[in-house]
């Protein structure tokens, strides 16, 4: 990584996502932004102010944090998620840090959430800060339904935990078990088990793995079910998912799951798109 680029709120939440960013721009020899959005639509005489004000604090902030001397401090005016995808793309970005979504129930059953808006948007990975930065990641869950999106995400678990434990899974859900009664061993398992090891050489080539990913373990199980056990059985504190976009009017464009753990995300939560092919000639 070169460039990291941290959006806050200068609050709780967004100061253990600074103070993450700095540690990984530390480990990396990256440049740090950290970037402040103020709301454009107020009047130009309070909206300038306040920008200019929020700079200083943030710049204030940096200096009193480890490693935060040579970040470089941005405030600026207009729509969060336009600004913050356009400063990304201004400073070519190699990883978007940022912290949790403030909760708000009602909006939130209703409409996408800006944290969901940004995954979606942004080319670059993004990292979801939730726990105190205070250690380097140590253990990576990364459950893979061996898309072109989960090799990405491979990838970026290793550019920023490069020296954590890596498990990648990929769950194998038995349709209809219980009006069937099959069993896991059974006939209809072992074929699905056989159609997943082909399925994940194929991917493994295509997604251009390297040797120090860990091989994706296939797990009978419903995802939810086999992503709970391995989370206990693992202690990760970083999990990584594929983000799988889609049309904007359909449900969930992101994945189902992976919308779920941006609302809530069990630990510090890294997710990729699929890697964009190079541009032509």
């Amino acid at each position: 990584m070169k460039t990291i680029l941290v959006a806050t709120e200068l609050s709780e939440r967004s100061d253990r996502a600074v103070r993450r960013a700095l540690r990984l721009a530390a480990a990396s020899g990256a440049e740090c932004h950290a970037l402040f959005v103020a709301d454009d639509s107020l009047p130009e005489d309070i909206a300038e102010p306040f920008r200019a004000q929020a700079e200083a604090r943030l710049r204030r902030f940096l200096d009193a944090a480890p490693g935060g001397e040579t970040a470089h401090a941005t405030a600026l005016l207009g729509d969060p998620v336009a600004t913050i995808t356009d400063h990304a793309s201004a400073i070519d970005a190699d990883l978007v840090v940022l912290g949790l979504h403030r909760p708000r129930p009602f909006l939130d059953a209703l409409r996408e959430t800006t944290m969901e808006r940004l995954v979606r948007l942004l080319p670059q990975p993004v990292l979801l800060v939730r726990d105190p930065a205070d250690h380097d990641y140590r253990s990576v869950l990364a459950p893979v339904s061996l898309s072109p999106a989960c090799a990405s995400a491979l990838r970026a678990a290793r550019a920023v935990a490069p020296d954590a434990r890596l498990r990648a899974f990929h769950a194998i859900y038995i349709p209809f078990g219980g009006l069937t009664g099959e069993s896991p061993g059974g006939a209809m398992a072992a074929a699905m088990h056989r159609e997943a090891e082909a399925a994940r050489a194929e991917w493994s080539a295509a997604g251009a793995l390297t040797e120090d990913m860990a091989e994706v373990e296939l797990i009978t199980g419903g995802l939810r079910e086999v992503f709970d056990r391995q989370l206990q059985a693992t202690g990760a504190d970083l999990v990584v998912l594929g983000a799988h976009t889609r049309s904007l009017y359909l449900a969930h464009g992101l994945g189902s799951f992976t919308a779920e753990m941006i609302r809530n995300p069990p630990t510090d939560l890294l997710v990729a798109r699929p890697r964009r092919p190079p541009p032509a000639g």
